[in-house]
């Protein structure tokens, strides 16, 4: 395998409207599936639902804003410059508690086929002008994910 890089401006952009803006930053594809990279600009009040990596960990790299996470159930409180690492097979999730918009890091290891879920979730929003937690289910369980509640 070879070194790769990519740059931020170019890289893959999936603007869910009012919620969270998902930048594909390194493919499982570039790794050799060894580790895929995203970052997310989340807006105040949002986050993802409760959910659970059956086959991966995630770390979490809080670049700005104010965050909270549940693990396991778990309270956390995240600021710029915290890191999370996320066991696989924990029920996690966070939301951004500030007011302005707030960007996150995370790298899943291995990579497995994460941003193609990511991708095909978002190209049910672009479809059907929205996303339901029973879409969200759906596509999910196809990528060894597994969505087990709503946000915080």
């Amino acid at each position: 395998m070879k070194p790769t890089h990519t740059v931020y401006k170019d890289s893959e952009t999936l603007v869910f409207p009012d919620a969270i803006t998902l930048k594909i930053l390194l493919k499982g594809s570039d790794t050799g599936g060894k580790q895929a990279v995203f970052e997310d600009i989340v807006q105040p009040g949002v986050g993802p639902g409760r959910h659970i990596h059956h086959n991966q960990d995630e770390t979490f790299f809080f670049l700005e804003g104010n965050f909270i996470a549940e693990v396991d159930g778990k309270m956390f409180e995240f600021e710029a410059g915290d890191v999370a690492f996320i066991p696989r097979g924990s029920v996690h999730a966070f939301k951004n508690v500030g007011t302005t918009p707030a960007r996150l890091r995370y790298v899943f290891s291995p990579a497995e086929s994460i941003e193609d879920m990511f991708r095909e979730m978002y190209d049910v929003l672009l479809k059907e002008g929205d996303l339901t937690f029973e879409n969200m289910v759906e596509i999910s369980s196809k990528h060894g994910q597994e969505f087990v509640g709503p946000p915080l």
